[in-house]
Formats: C-alpha cells, sequence, structure tokens
C-alpha cells in the first residue's frame, strides 16, 4: 500500500469559489424573501378586509341601523390600509329586512411602479336584529 500523497496546490486552487457561490444565489434568496413577504401582506389585507365589512354588518345589523354600516366599517379599519371604498345600507333577503357591507381595498405592493392593481371586494349580509 502506498502512501496518500497531497495534491499539489497551484494556480487551479478553489480560492474565490464560496463568494461566487453567495454572489449568484444571492438575488434568489432576496427574490423568494420579498414574494414570501408580498404574500403575508396579501393575505393580512384580504383578511382586514373581510373583517372590516363582517364588523360593520355586525354593528349595524345590532343596533338596527343600517344607515351606520359605513361608520362601524371604518370605525375597525386598520390604519395600513390607505385605498379603500366602504358602501353599506338597508336590502331584503327573502322578504326579511337585512343590512350589507361591501369593502373594496387594493393590495398594497411593495414595489410602488409595478402596474398592478389588485382589489381585494368582500361583501357580508345579515338579518336586522
Amino acid at each position: 500500500m502506498g502512501a496518500l500523497r497531497a495534491r499539489p496546490r497551484g494556480p487551479q486552487d478553489d480560492r474565490g469559489a464560496t463568494a461566487f457561490e453567495f454572489a449568484a444565489a444571492l438575488p434568489l434568496a432576496l427574490f423568494v424573501i420579498f414574494f414570501a413577504y408580498q404574500l403575508w401582506v396579501s393575505s393580512t389585507t384580504v383578511e382586514r378586509v373581510e373583517n372590516i365589512a363582517r364588523t360593520g354588518a355586525r354593528e349595524a345589523s345590532q343596533d338596527y341601523s343600517p344607515g351606520e354600516c359605513r361608520s362601524y366599517a371604518l370605525d375597525s379599519k386598520p390604519g395600513w390600509i390607505n385605498d379603500y371604498q366602504v358602501e353599506g345600507g338597508a336590502t331584503t333577503v327573502d322578504g326579511t329586512d337585512a343590512v350589507y357591507c361591501r369593502v373594496r381595498a387594493k393590495l398594497p405592493l411593495l414595489w410602488k411602479g409595478i402596474p398592478l392593481d389588485f382589489t381585494v371586494t368582500r361583501t357580508y349580509t345579515l338579518p336586522l336584529g
């Protein structure tokens, strides 16, 4: 059996390979992080819009005041939802008096220059009382 010999090092060694691999993987890693954050912001926006519509319809229904649906919904709106529309009022469902609340909001995007226009719309209808 022969003794193992170390390979002589020369100009072909692997110096700088780690830095190159890091530089190559960094854009992909940043894209994945920003994409995951945008998904989280989008899902949170959808959940908040549903909550605003539900709260507006529920409070107006309990107070027997369909005209106040908008104000109840706006009271429950978080401050970070900027571009939104809220409407609501009296309606009839199967001959029963009811109240509805409709909320539309744009999804906030990380990059303002991207021409994506996603809007979330949620409507809740509840009987009066």
